[in-house]
């Protein structure tokens, strides 16, 4: 039976501007062979992260993704089942405040389990500040209908670990069916894609009670769920599960068809359409100027090859061409966000929290960043649902974007092609 999130009834109050940043490209590199000669492998830089991940979070971006790409050593590009982009993650968590950090973890390979409960530790160290990406198996390219079709049901299995509702932390906790069953052995006897077998478990020690039936509770009750739409199969999944889409598209009218598409598809699952946050992914180059910017982007071009952008949105231009950027997308309807990929992790990074988020905060159309404690879900404008929704959120307050007509409009001529916003 198809999965989907619980309508949420929800207040009629602008949804904020959500900025984030993707920073996969900062986890090991394994070596790989181009026309050019040998990439060596880079290991992972762990304090360079941190700096990286508590810049974002002091310049006031909402969010951090780590996609499937991310990797803790270069050499483990095959070994599936990893949960890198969790680890990292949790790392990192105890060294922000604000932003929310967005893990991706595989589907196929990883327990349901064990996905609940490493995005909780996130959740936990970061004060509720986690969200889970629904990862692809390593070596998959195609998000294809057997993959959305196995995402959807581990996603509700991880959900439903979330709200408490699992039966068992044991080795087939996403069965809910009912407790299992252990032998005087310490054994638990499950079934695992037609294979019989059994695991063996730690006795208790004497004057210890056994561990009894646990949920991996989160601090926000819910993490939101984010999905990277890039196939037909994809955007079904995403319109039935998720909080946060990922989207690309080179052009707003493009963004504005896929938006609706969602939308449209989330109310017909039964779900409130204004609980989803469409994000437009970009690949950005930022400089003083245009031409600087622009050099640099064919630099990058020539030396890894025409396709390093992803096939994304590419802005090469000033901090204030892709501020203008982001408010004349928002205001088409095309996104409610971007998700930033930096060309330069270091100066490209510095020139979004130095230069793109105070012209948007000057513009009115973003808030700036509250010092006080806030859960990813209320960063995001998402309405409390869970545990945490009976408890209440102190952090809960969305400060609303200024209305469309009184934000400044970019200068008259002004096109995306004068921004060097390159479909």
């Amino acid at each position: 039976m198809p999965y989907s999130l619980p309508s949420t009834s929800t207040t009629s109050t602008p949804s904020p501007l959500v900025v984030g940043v993707d920073l996969t490209a900062a986890g090991a590199r394994p070596g790989v062979h181009r026309a050019r000669g040998i990439v060596q492998p880079r290991s992972f830089d762990a304090e360079r992260f941190v700096q990286l991940v508590r810049t974002a979070d002091g310049g006031g971006l909402d969010l951090v993704t780590l996609d499937e790409g991310f990797l803790l050593h270069p050499g483990r590009r095959q070994v599936t089942g990893r949960l890198d982009a969790a680890v990292a993650a949790a790392r990192v968590a105890p060294h922000t405040t604000r932003a929310g950090l967005v893990a991706a973890v595989d589907t196929a390979h990883v327990d349901p389990a064990h996905v609940a409960q490493a995005v909780a530790r996130v959740d936990q160290a970061s004060s509720g500040r986690a969200g889970w990406q629904v990862g692809l198996p390593t070596g998959t390219v195609a998000q294809d209908d057997a993959w959305a079709e196995q995402a959807r049901d581990v996603a509700a299995q991880v959900v439903r670990h979330w709200d408490g509702l699992a039966t068992s932390a044991g080795p087939n906790a996403g069965d809910t069916a009912g407790a299992v069953a252990v032998d005087d052995e310490g054994r638990f006897r499950v079934d695992h894609d037609g294979i019989r077998f059994a695991v063996r478990r730690h006795r208790p020690a004497e004057g210890r009670a056994a561990d009894g039936p646990r949920s991996a509770g989160t601090r926000q009750g819910r993490p939101p769920v984010v999905v990277s739409a890039r196939s037909e199969a994809a955007l079904d999944l995403a319109a039935r599960t998720a909080d946060v889409v990922r989207v690309a598209a080179t052009a707003p009218a493009r963004a504005v068809r896929l938006r609706s598409r969602l939308r449209d598809a989330a109310e017909a699952a039964g779900r409130d359409p204004d609980t989803l946050r469409v994000l437009t992914e970009a690949y950005v180059v930022l400089a003083e100027d245009r031409a600087s910017a622009q050099a640099r982007l064919e630099l990058v071009e020539a030396l890894e090859g025409p396709e390093i952008s992803g096939g994304l949105l590419v802005v090469a231009g000033t901090p204030d061409d892709l501020a203008e950027t982001i408010v004349d997308w928002r205001d088409a309807g095309a996104s409610d966000g971007f998700l930033l990929r930096p060309s330069s992790l270091g100066p490209d990074l510095d020139a979004l929290v130095d230069g793109v988020l105070p012209r948007l905060a000057r513009d009115g159309v973003r808030a700036v960043a509250s010092p006080a404690p806030r859960t990813l879900r209320a960063t995001l404008g998402l309405p409390d649902v869970g545990p945490a929704a009976d408890a209440g959120d102190a952090g809960s307050a969305v400060v609303a974007p200024a209305p469309a007509h009184a934000r400044p409009r970019a200068r008259a001529g002004r096109t995306a092609d004068s921004r060097l916003v390159r479909a």
